[in-house]
């Protein structure tokens, strides 16, 4: 075997190992939100029961994933397949906390401002309670 020859070999699979390596991405797409309400709706999810403005993204996000009603979103936490319940391992309640926001609000006064108000129902649920539910969380 020639020198060019093994070396393009030992190319061939250190790219292979790591193209292998770098294409598994893990995530976690347990928890899907039902809206059975007559309103779209936007979902965040916090790691305390109050928002965390750190958290909190741009209005223009919230709207362009919206759910509407008599739909359904799978929200997604990567890290690994269990990375909803890391997330709720993390959280400062060990719950998943998560904010619903009517989407006509949001656009009149914006995140900040329901957040301020308190204009969002709050959902706080402990794995376990997530696992009883089959990870589904219906919005009325």
């Amino acid at each position: 075997m020639t020198i060019q020859l093994k070396g393009a070999l030992r190319f061939y699979w250190v790219f292979l190992l790591a193209f292998l390596l770098l294409s598994c991405d893990y995530y976690d797409g347990r928890l899907e939100v039902i809206n059975n309400g007559n309103h779209a709706i936007a979902v965040e999810t916090f790691l305390d029961s109050i928002a965390i403005h750190s958290e909190i993204k741009k209005d223009p996000y919230y709207v362009s994933n919206q759910i509407l009603p008599n739909e359904s979103k799978r929200l997604i936490e990567l890290g690994s397949t269990k990375g909803w319940s890391s997330r709720i391992n993390r959280s400062y309640n060990h719950k998943l906390n998560l904010f619903v926001f009517k989407i006509d609000s949001l656009k009149t006064y914006g995140i900040d401002s329901l957040l301020r108000m308190g204009h969002y129902n709050k959902y706080m649920l402990s794995e376990g309670e997530m696992d009883k539910i089959n990870w589904k969380i219906v919005v009325e």
